[in-house]
């Protein structure tokens, strides 16, 4: 089916690395699996690095984030006939307003929706992003969670998950495992990254060699160390930001995968963690319970629900049959995301079937 791409001019809008996050890293998977396709990809990005680099330049990052994407879009259009947009809720739904420039004649516009605050997005501000979405050609939700949200709106949803390059995922069955603990996410609030420390706590009481990894940037960076500092908690490792060559080291030296979530939609690093044979120890945030299936592919616990988790790490390390069954079911799991698998609902999508 991944013939179907060769020769087509596709434009991909969004994030791109090295700005961090799951949409970024999503959106140079699929370029790179789309050229590799046979097609011709134009990359259309929606961060301007100049502008957040610079104190003064954040300010003005807004308006020249449209002003940038306006130009991109205008210099490019003659090389594509799909754009296939990337956003997200709040500020992240501007690329799907700037987009619509991008219709006309042989244009086919496509948009796929990240993030898990779609429901409160579109509670407020539902009426302008319900008539914004209807004039895209198809909208791409990750988890049939989503899809079900847009359809109550009227808005048709076609399930389309991310894309995971699962083959270039090193897999290692998990069986007799240390407890070495990797959390990985952008610290910030709606990730609940304090709730980590409070399970590496729990789990120490029978484990004192306990240690958590906590790989990934953002606002609570400096909080966390201080917490982990004054509660004297053990093995305790902030990372900051990992290369993808470090987050794949990190996954083969962990033993379990934690996330601690309060909203998620469809979370790149637990399938990627799934895929290197990770048992998964995670929230039932957002649309998560569509990804991992509690008992059989991961195990899941309420949010906040710090002790659950921590009993879940703590069977994994008292159970070495549990272990190995989850941590083989999580790599075929995590097969659901490959791109054999995507490509043909994208080539659908597209209009090229």
């Amino acid at each position: 089916m991944s013939e179907g791409f060769a020769g087509v001019g596709i434009a991909v809008m969004g994030p791109f690395p090295p700005r961090p996050g799951g949409v970024s890293v999503q959106c140079g998977v699929l370029a790179d699996l789309l050229a590799g396709s046979g097609a011709r990809v134009t990359r259309l990005n929606t961060d301007v690095p100049r502008l957040r680099a610079a104190r003064a330049g954040r300010l003005a990052l807004p308006l020249g984030q449209v002003a940038s994407l306006t130009r991109q879009l205008r210099q490019t259009r003659p090389s594509w006939q799909v754009l296939h947009v990337h956003a997200a809720s709040w500020w992240g739904f501007m690329p799907a307003m700037v987009g619509l420039q991008g219709r006309g004649r042989g244009k086919r516009l496509v948009i796929s929706y990240h993030g898990g605050e779609a429901a409160a997005f579109l509670d407020r501000w539902g009426a302008l992003a319900q008539a914004v979405l209807r004039r895209y050609d198809a909208l791409l939700a990750l988890t049939p969670t989503q899809a079900r949200l847009f359809r109550g709106c009227g808005l048709p949803a076609q399930v389309t998950p991310n894309i995971v390059a699962v083959d270039d995922i090193p897999f290692r069955l998990r069986e007799r495992i240390q407890p070495h603990l990797l959390w990985l996410r952008q610290l910030e609030p709606r990730y609940r990254p304090a709730d980590a420390l409070e399970v590496l706590a729990r789990v120490q009481v029978e484990h004192p060699q306990a240690t958590l990894t906590m790989a990934g940037g953002g606002s609570l960076a400096a909080s966390l160390a201080a917490e982990s500092a004054q509660r004297g908690l053990r093995g305790v490792d902030l990372t900051g930001q990992l290369s993808p060559g470090e987050v794949l080291r990190a996954y083969d030296a962990a033993g379990v995968f934690l996330n601690t979530s309060a909203i998620d939609n469809l979370p790149l690093t637990l399938i990627e963690a799934s895929a290197a044979g990770l048992p998964v120890v995670s929230t039932t945030a957002g649309a998560i319970p569509d990804l991992i299936t509690d008992g059989e592919n991961g195990l899941l616990s309420p949010v906040g629900d710090t002790a659950a988790l921590a009993g879940h790490v703590l069977r994994l390390l008292a159970d070495q049959e549990l272990t190995a069954r989850l941590s083989q079911a999580a790599r075929g799991n995590a097969a659901r995301f490959s791109w054999p698998q995507v490509a043909p609902l994208l080539a659908q999508a597209y209009g090229l079937i």
